[in-house]
């Protein structure tokens, strides 16, 4: 019965149809239909493929992209390299620069250099680079090589000919974008490709990719999209809300002694904020918390938030449709100062709201150095509002403070002045 709820919504978010779940052509082996060549190189169809070619004189990197944008997928290619270097972008941005994108390619080589290794141009450059050992076990020099490429969320595996050649797990990168094939600048170039297949595993109409804006709490940026919140029948269907056999119970309506000393209260069985902050007495690591929360006032701001080992807030607002101005990082589920929630599905005042938050801690070397960040998914009302969101250090007011290596792993609930009530509170851990 563990995660009933994130597998029932998890349903919702993949294939809508039987004809989603199956691959597509994005090369139809006649045309270039779909496709549009920017500035470099030249891009042609040959004996039923893609081919690619440019002159050593050329500086630009000659690419051809999709009209289309991307998220969660899983393509499968066959690519010929013949001259030069070369590679399969996804989930990349168009920049006005002579490399054309932003973003990632895996890694196409006549020579098999870093093959199906994975490259982020314009940003980190080599992320994972296969050496040239493991390379010549699998790689087939100017034939047809296989390569396929699957990204869900921030978890991206590529694989050559059914090696494995690289693999990010949590890895901060675009979630969405072009694909695009690439023509190297200031190298002879020829290269194939052809069988590109898309397994298409997003569902955009069901579940939210959030970003974080450059700027925080900044007023320019849009409010989410409203969305309708699960209705009771949903909710009973995918049993949000139910704690399941393994649970820790944190509050269960009946007292306060799974907490330190605090002004709250216990209201008809619900936690009420008062003054201060209330703070689990026992600690939490990476897991699932599920809180349920109500604004008791219409006209309140309804301003509180859940904060994970006290660093890391999910904000808590009255925000159905709109009703309380605030800046988009600072709506309800926003990860406060970071990610606007992709969707708001409020309630109305003193209706319950429920979050489902997947928490991965960061997690540190012996002298307190980070070695991995702290990741979120969030479902507010049966709805993702987060997907593998990595946090950018604790949350604050106007500012993104750095990483602190952290003793003290409880758990906070805010007081703002403003009358809320919580309950059903319980954690899973992983």
């Amino acid at each position: 019965m563990k995660y009933l709820c994130l597998l029932f919504v998890a349903l919702l978010a993949s294939c809508s149809s039987t004809e989603k779940c199956q691959a597509v052509e994005l090369f139809d082996g006649k045309t270039l239909n779909g496709w549009e060549a920017l500035p470099g190189g030249e891009w042609s169809v040959k004996d039923g493929a893609i081919f690619g070619s440019q002159k050593k004189s050329e500086k630009r990197h000659g690419m051809l992209i999709t009209k289309k944008q991307y998220s969660d997928f899983e393509v499968s290619l066959k690519y010929k390299a013949m001259k030069g270097n070369s590679g399969f972008y996804f989930r990349v941005a168009k920049v006005n620069h002579k490399v054309s994108v932003k973003g990632f390619q895996a890694e196409v080589d006549s020579e098999g250099n870093g093959q199906g290794g994975l490259y982020e141009t314009l940003g980190r450059q080599w992320v994972v680079q296969p050496n040239k050992e493991v390379v010549d076990k699998f790689f087939k020099k100017h034939e047809w090589n296989e390569m396929t490429v699957r990204a869900v969320g921030r978890h991206v595996v590529i694989t050559v000919n059914g090696f494995k050649t690289a693999e990010l797990i949590n890895d901060p990168g675009n979630l969405e974008g072009y694909f695009g094939l690439q023509l190297h600048g200031r190298q002879d170039m020829e290269v194939y490709f052809k069988d590109i297949r898309l397994k298409d595993l997003s569902n955009k109409n069901d579940v939210g990719i959030s970003f974080m804006p450059e700027k925080i709490h900044d007023t320019k940026v849009p409010s989410p999209p409203i969305k309708k919140p699960f209705n009771a029948e949903q909710m009973a269907k995918c049993e949000c809300g139910k704690a399941p056999s393994n649970a820790v119970m944190i509050f269960d309506g009946k007292d306060l002694s799974n907490f330190k000393n605090s002004n709250w209260r216990l209201v008809d069985g619900n936690l009420e904020s008062s003054k201060g902050y209330i703070k689990t007495k026992q600690r939490f690591g990476s897991g699932r918390y599920h809180i349920e929360w109500r604004v008791m006032e219409p006209k309140s701001a309804g301003n509180s938030g859940i904060f994970i080992h006290g660093l890391y807030e999910v904000q808590i607002f009255n925000s159905h449709n709109d009703r309380t101005k605030i800046y988009a990082d600072g709506q309800a589920g926003a990860i406060y100062g970071q990610y606007p929630p992709a969707f708001n599905v409020c309630r109305e005042p003193g209706q319950w709201e429920y979050f489902d938050i997947d928490f991965t801690a960061p997690e540190f070397d012996l002298q307190g150095k980070l070695t991995r960040k702290a990741t979120m998914t969030v479902y507010h009302n049966g709805i993702r509002i987060h997907k593998d969101a990595v946090l950018s250090g604790p949350t604050a007011h106007k500012k993104r403070p750095d990483y602190k290596f952290v003793v003290e792993e409880i758990v906070s609930l805010q007081d703002h002045g403003n009358k809320v009530q919580f309950r059903n509170f319980w954690f899973v851990a992983k």
